[in-house]
């Protein structure tokens, strides 16, 4: 009975969903895979993504971004978005009126006031069709709502979290859906110099303190991740010289790897411990009482590291490693160090890399 109601349930909601992308649509909709498509209807592309295949034609101008990652290439690439949903409720207005403050880490970036589609996972359908982009960067997340999308505008689901170089090959794949591939190529060539002078900068510390082990949790004892070297993450760290800590097994070959606090004695070979906090959790009232001289990306950065600080501290297992007790424990955002693969993360990573590691030598 339980299923039954379910499904009917699902079949409203579906039904109501199509009739409001009926509606708000034009009388003589454009292709549901196409782009609007300029007098020389010659110049289109088909992208290839994690959703299907998809023609765009012409140059987009109304980018619909879906997420930080698609968010942060598409911004290191000298787009602005027309609107925007983000995985945390951070702005309750119909706009970003003041992205610098609203959007954690990448709003100093945006020089328009994108429309506010909700969150990341559940975007307003409504809006957007409204909107009438010419293109949707959506995420694996929404990968669900994919056909739904599509009949808004022509939409490229990405990776939520690349591995080893895959940002810079879905930076391709942006630009060129953009038309404008030249631009990747070069944000490609300056993220590495950029890496590379971070090498130059931290040679010393690695020289002396070689392993690094990144964790991601909010409390030891409820939910702990263990990020090993086949990520973005983990490739950065070992571009700089350091040698990433995994588990002595195949686990290590995997992205990331659940892990108990049991597991962390073997682990401690690790000279640096990185502690990436991911509690998105914010209450309304948090938001709301946040101040102009405090912005929400400090609001959400204190959120996530308050309890991962205090669990770590408080736990025998944790303390006992030789990390903590040199003081070598680093505690940071999983949102900015994890989510935003690419270039404007990757200087985030190296300027913190260098505030934690330089001041401390």
């Amino acid at each position: 009975m339980f299923t039954l109601i379910k499904t009917i349930k699902w079949i409203f909601l579906t039904t109501i969903t199509a009739l409001v992308i009926i509606a708000c649509s034009p009388s003589n909709p454009t292709s549901q895979q196409t782009a609007n498509p300029p007098s020389n209807s010659t110049d289109c592309r088909m992208i290839e993504h994690p959703g299907g295949n998809t023609e765009i034609c012409g140059q987009p101008e109304k980018i619909v971004v879906l997420g930080p990652y698609p968010l942060n290439l598409l911004l290191s690439i000298d787009y602005q978005p027309a609107a925007y949903a983000d995985p945390v409720r951070l702005n309750s207005k119909d706009i970003f009126d003041q992205p610098a403050q609203q959007i954690p880490y990448l709003g100093t970036h945006i020089t328009t006031q994108p429309i506010n589609l909700g969150t990341s996972s559940n975007p307003s359908l409504e809006k957007l069709t409204q909107l009438k982009p010419d293109i949707i960067f959506g995420q694996i997340g929404n990968k669900e709502n994919y056909n739904l999308l599509t009949q808004i505008a022509p939409t490229i689901i990405i990776e939520n979290r690349p591995g080893n170089r895959q940002w810079a090959q879905t930076l391709r794949q942006m630009a060129k859906a953009l038309g404008d591939e030249e631009r990747a190529e070069k944000v490609i060539s300056a993220n590495q110099q950029l890496i590379d002078s971070a090498r130059q900068d931290l040679a010393s510390i690695v020289e002396k303190h070689p392993k690094i082990l990144i964790l991601g949790t909010n409390d030891l004892q409820d939910r702990m991740i263990l990020i090993n070297s086949d990520t973005y993450l983990g490739q950065l760290m070992e571009e700089i010289g350091f040698k990433i800590v995994s588990l002595p097994s195949t686990k290590a070959n995997l992205p990331t790897v659940p892990i108990s606090i049991e597991a962390l004695p073997q682990l401690n070979e690790a000279d640096i411990i990185m502690i990436l906090g991911f509690n998105l959790k914010i209450s309304e009232e948090d938001v709301q009482q946040a101040s102009d001289k405090k912005s929400l990306e400090s609001l959400l950065e204190t959120n996530q590291l308050k309890e991962t600080k205090k669990s770590w501290q408080e736990n025998k297992i944790a303390q006992s490693l030789t990390a903590s007790q040199e003081k070598q424990v680093y505690f940071t955002s999983y949102y900015a160090w994890h989510g935003l693969a690419g270039p404007y993360g990757t200087k985030l990573v190296l300027q913190q890399l260098r505030d934690f590691l330089l001041t401390d030598s």
